[in-house]
């Protein structure tokens, strides 16, 4: 069972899409698939036997998925800000109208 569970673990890592690594704060657009893969939150995790135990029946890793991303959303936003790329305005409407994307 264990090394069932292993392979499972190696397989789910070794089929976890790609994402952009050389996103940064200062990119000019929020890549949510780049955010998801630096905080080690890939879509293809959620389908895991090791991730599923801890989550069944909760919605958990959804959620702590979209708080991840509301949470980068807003830093990048106030980023963007800093960078003068936006205005307060435009970066309240922003952070006020996000909706993380229901693909990952």
């Amino acid at each position: 069972m264990a090394l069932l569970l292993a392979c499972l673990v190696l397989a789910s890592c070794a089929t976890a899409p790609a994402y952009d690594e050389s996103w940064t704060w200062d990119s000019p657009v929020f890549d949510e698939q780049a955010v998801l893969g630096q905080a080690g939150l890939l879509s293809s995790q959620q389908d895991a036997l090791f991730t599923s135990i801890w989550t069944l029946g909760g919605g958990a890793l959804r959620r702590r998925q979209e708080y991840q991303l509301r949470t980068q959303h807003e830093l990048w936003v106030r980023r963007q800000v800093e960078l003068k790329r936006l205005n307060v305005e435009e970066a309240h409407a922003r952070i006020r109208d996000y909706t993380p994307s229901k693909e990952h």
